[in-house]
This record gives C-alpha cells, structure tokens and sequence, in this order.
C-alpha cells in the first residue's frame, strides 16, 4: 500500500506483485513492483521497481481489497517480458487451474493489447497447447516436470491412468504409456509423510512388475538438475523403445540442446 500511495494517482501493482496478489505461481520479488502511465516521471524509492508503460488503460486494472492490480490478462503479458520458459508456464497453468475459459479471454487481449510486448510470442505459443484441450498441470512442479519431459522431444501424457484389465492401478504425473515409462514428482505437501512414502514405493513396485519403469524427481532437481532429468528421460525413453540397455547418446545430446540454459528470469528494467 505504501508503494501505491508513493507512486501515486493511476498507479496499480503488476508483473510479480500483482500474481501474488491474483495467486499466481511467480518467483517471490524482494520489491515491490507498480506500473505507472508513461506521462508519469519515474519513481527513484529504494523496494519498489517501477515500470512506465504507454497503454495502462483503466480496463487493465482491478481491485483485490484497496490494493489496485493489474488484471489476470495484462499480468500475464508483463509477466511474459520477465519470465523464463519455465515460469511463465507455471504462472499459466495457475491461471488456468483457476479457471479454464480464461484461455479465450486471453487470446483475445493478446490480440487486441498484446502488440509491441516483450514476450508475447511465447505466451500465445503457450496458449496454442492448451487449444487441444490438454490438462492442466496440478502444480507449479508439474509444470516445471513438465516443461523439461516436453525438452526431450517426447511429449508426455499429464495424468495418466494406469490400468491393467478391470484394475486402476495408478496416476502417473507424466507418462509415455507407448514404452510404459512414467515420471513422478515428489513435492512435499503431498508426499512430505511416512504413509505417502511408503505408498508410492508399494505403487512403484506394481507398476514394475507390469512392466513399467518409473522415475522420480524433487522439487529441487526439478530446479536445480534440469539437464540431467531431460538426458536421463531421453536415455530411458530410447533404451525402452529399442528394448536395449544401451546409452543413445545422440539423443542425449539432441534433447540437451532442446533445454534452454540456466536463466533467474529476471530481466528487468524501469
């Protein structure tokens, strides 16, 4: 609030600012951020990042309690010029887990207020997946997961169910069910027990003796091993599909050159 009171009349929160407040998934910002109109001069307050923008119109704006934010649909444009790959999607999938018609809501602003920002591209590209009426992600680690499955040039089923004869034996977070290979996401909150534990391993070993090979992933290789979870899927994926052990290195390589390098994201300025 006191952000806003500084920046004064016309001022709203935007970009991670206004998706925490819209419960978007974003990377936590130590400033916070506000959009002013372009005729505005810059604020120079140390913890707020300003941003200028030409067409802040008042239709981009909406109220969550006092605070004026940047609405759902220009969030996600602004969020576009700052994020990478991986997080822009996990912001979409938060939106759309809200509610699935905001996919044409967006379309339409992208259409008519998208032109000239930064980042725009790949938000429609995002967009244009979920057009073939795909699931959405549960999570921002299913989003992450599956951002890097998409890396090894094998495009995954997201919830995937398992079954053998009359018997539902499983849902598999990420699955290729043409080499019965599926990945599986551990985030805390649901599998953080000694019962949740104990479960997925006894799940495991079923899926095992039908003939399936499951990998599992944390959070923070999620985060942090990205290349090696693409290889080590692209690996498994290939020696399933020829039936042979053997390291296909060549499409190693191929699915580590499809991932994009280490980026915070954070391309930001005033």
């Amino acid at each position: 609030m006191a952000a806003l009171l500084r920046a004064g009349e016309g001022a709203a929160l935007s970009h991670f600012s206004a998706a925490r407040k819209l419960g978007l998934d974003a990377p936590r910002e130590p400033s916070v951020h506000v959009t002013i109109p372009l005729s505005r001069e810059a604020l120079g307050v140390s913890g707020i990042t300003v941003w200028r923008s030409r067409d802040l119109v008042p239709s981009d704006i909406t109220q969550r309690g006092p605070f004026r934010v940047t609405n759902l649909a220009r969030t996600m444009i602004d969020l576009a010029g700052v994020l990478d790959d991986r997080w822009l999607r996990a912001a979409l999938d938060s939106a759309l887990r809200k509610r699935n018609r905001y996919l044409q809501w967006l379309y339409r602003v992208i259409r008519e207020r998208g032109v000239g920002h930064r980042g725009v591209a790949r938000l429609r590209a995002l967009l244009d997946e979920y057009q073939r009426g795909d699931e959405v992600p549960d999570s921002a680690l299913e989003s992450f997961a599956m951002e890097l499955a998409i890396a090894t040039g094998r495009r995954p089923k997201l919830h995937w169910n398992v079954v053998e004869g009359a018997h539902h034996m499983a849902e598999l977070d990420l699955a290729w069910p043409e080499v019965r290979l599926g990945a599986e996401v551990d985030g805390w909150m649901r599998h953080g027990t000694r019962d949740a534990f104990e479960e997925d391993r006894a799940r495991d070993r079923s899926l095992v003796a039908h003939g399936w090979a499951v990998l599992r992933y944390t959070w923070r290789q999620v985060m942090d091993d990205r290349h090696r979870i693409v290889a080590e899927l692209a690996q498994t994926y290939e020696a399933r599909l020829s039936g042979s052990a053997s390291r296909p290195r060549g499409k190693v390589a191929k699915a580590r050159a499809l991932l994009p390098g280490p980026s915070s994201g954070l391309r930001m300025s005033s």
